[in-house]
């Protein structure tokens, strides 16, 4: 197996100066495999199914290509292609080829580059959610794009071996649409209630899959009835932070964070917390033109929770830009009183 970094991989995507046109919804190929997530899951959504999201390097690990043919082979195919809807996301260097634009090729040809850019992007933006260790890897969803497992594979299973790790997971698949059926019937609370019970089942490095139901349960409960806000407000200002930081949008993760430090329903340690991470963000994003306002939003924070077990961090922290912005203004006025003198 083959290890990568999704989520630099990704980093260097979203950076990127290229601009691509929205995706295509793309057609099952003669491969049997939808080419991004999107195309699998609104078939998933027709057909009742679920889905099956396959990550590899063909090419560039040993056991990729083979793997692929094992899960190509229609003694699998005979027993998924009716329940699954199946996603490939090859992520080795040939496929990366194909996202070039060249000047001399026909224009034809620019545009499936083009496209195959676009896809590549979105599928690197996913692959970055659930940032797997290894190549190859495969992830199983629910229709509604909820994460249900990650299969625990070697790699270079055949048939039965494939088969009978996907079975051993399809008994989580079923606990999980149980669970999803509850979210959907009863009162507000009990709503809540339901929707809190499959957050906590999902493993927390995927409960970002869950965003939909987690701004449903906060607009179900504006109140705060259940005691759950701050912990959904949470969810969903890291996720609104984390898109940000794929859009290569510093300022919008920034704001989410000063949004969640004013919601009411946030503990002052929370609150801090919030204020914190809008600072942070300043310091990895911008230059010495941001250090006022780093400097208010570490005041802040410290102001939310002086006495909190991080508050000496936050101070130490706040002492060291104010500082810096002394030294800053100092150096400012000593060149405009040098420009006067001369």
């Amino acid at each position: 197996m083959n290890k990568i970094g999704f989520r630099k991989l990704a980093v260097s995507l979203f950076t990127s100066a290229l601009v691509f046109a929205a995706a295509p919804v793309f057609a099952l190929g003669n491969s049997g495999f939808y080419a991004d997530m999107d195309s699998g899951l609104a078939a998933a959504k027709k057909s009742s199914q679920s889905v099956l999201v396959f990550i590899t390097q063909e090419g560039e690990d040993e056991l990729s290509a083979s793997f692929m043919e094992t899960v190509r082979s229609d003694e699998v195919q005979g027993q998924i292609a009716s329940k699954y809807a199946l996603v490939h996301m090859d992520f080795s260097q040939s496929a990366f080829q194909k996202t070039v634009v060249r000047d001399a090729d026909s224009k034809e040809v620019q545009e499936e580059s083009k496209k195959a850019a676009d896809v590549m992007q979105k599928n690197s933006r996913f692959a970055a959610l659930i940032n797997p260790e290894f190549t190859p890897a495969v992830y199983m969803f629910t229709s509604e794009g909820y994460y249900v497992s990650h299969l625990v594979l070697k790699g270079d299973e055949k048939a039965d071996g494939f088969m009978a790790a996907l079975k051993a997971d399809e008994v989580k698949l079923n606990a999980i649409r149980e669970m999803i059926a509850k979210t959907k019937v009863g009162k507000s609370l009990e709503k809540i209630s339901a929707i809190d019970a499959l957050f906590e089942a999902t493993q927390p490095e995927y409960r970002f899959f869950l965003i939909d139901l987690v701004n449903e349960a906060i607009n179900l409960d504006k109140k705060n009835k259940s005691g759950l806000m701050s912990k959904y407000i949470i969810t969903r200002t890291e996720y609104d932070a984390m898109i940000c930081f794929y859009d290569n949008n510093a300022s919008g993760a920034v704001n989410a964070y000063v949004k969640a430090a004013k919601e009411k329903f946030l503990s002052a340690e929370e609150k801090q917390q919030a204020y914190y991470m809008a600072a942070l963000v300043l310091v990895k994003s911008s230059g010495p033109e941001s250090v006022p306002m780093i400097v208010n939003y570490l005041e802040k924070s410290l102001e939310a929770a002086p006495k909190s077990a991080v508050a000496s961090k936050v101070k130490d922290n706040l002492d060291y830009f104010k500082d810096y912005q002394a030294k800053m203004n100092a150096a400012g006025n000593g060149t405009a009183a040098g420009g006067k003198n001369k």
